[in-house]
């Protein structure tokens, strides 16, 4: 959100105004985006206990720095300047000929911003559970309950914005061109990785899934065929 702040200025010759209300810069911060990534840092894990206890050598991923280093710092600032430069420029493509306010387009940069962030966490997530999809969805549907309620305050500079937007088809076809083109390079590494070059931990995440659906399997056969003795 600061980098298309940023762009925003560059744009606007550095005006002071800005897209975004005070609401929504504020409300991005401590309710669209932050109880879903506490609940999946809570939530998620790469591997069950019993995984990990039978293969210690798994932990050692971490002291080789395969999560986390300066490469992957690197990459992950350009996915994030490429999915800035989406945000930003799509919307502006989008309405090029149309007349609508910079309060549109920050009514817009707001919802899809959110879409585009929550999807993202999404990729990374393991093991999903009841609570994770209620945080993470429910972020979005709080999101658009927000900014209705907002933009039904008279004395706020966007009001009724979004009642216009969404009767826009081109509202609708940015944030998925967004959230499509914002994550496709992302989305296209992580399949390259993990097709060509597998970690210790994907691996034996792929053996933990197999093993639980041979399982899962097992009983389903196991209850077939008391049923048909039956």
């Amino acid at each position: 959100m600061s980098l298309n702040c940023l762009q925003y200025i560059l744009c606007t010759g550095f005006s002071t105004t800005s897209a975004l209300t005070d609401w929504s810069s504020v409300l991005y911060s401590v309710i669209y985006t932050s109880v879903p990534t506490v609940v999946v840092g809570i939530l998620d894990k790469n591997l069950s206990d019993k995984t990990l206890l039978k293969h210690p050598k798994l932990y050692s991923a971490g002291h080789r720095q395969e999560s986390y280093n300066m490469g992957l710092f690197w990459i992950t600032m350009l996915d994030t300047l490429w999915q800035s430069l989406v945000l930003f420029y799509v919307p502006l493509f989008a309405f090029r000929d149309s007349t609508i306010d910079i309060w549109s387009i920050g009514s817009l940069w707001t919802i899809a911003v959110v879409v585009l962030v929550n999807i993202h966490l999404a990729m990374d997530i393991q093991r999903w559970v009841y609570v994770t999809h209620v945080a993470l969805w429910g972020s979005i549907v709080v999101t658009y309950g927000c900014m209705v309620v907002l933009d039904s305050v008279p004395v706020l500079p966007n009001y009724g914005t979004i009642y216009y937007l969404v009767k826009s088809p081109a509202y609708w076809m940015s944030i998925v061109v967004i959230v499509v083109i914002g994550l496709l390079p992302r989305f296209v590494l992580k399949v390259f990785y993990q097709i060509f070059w597998p970690s210790d931990v994907q691996i034996a995440r792929e053996a933990e899934i197999l093993k639980n659906r041979r399982r899962r399997f097992r009983r389903w056969s196991e209850s077939s065929e008391i049923s048909t003795s039956t």
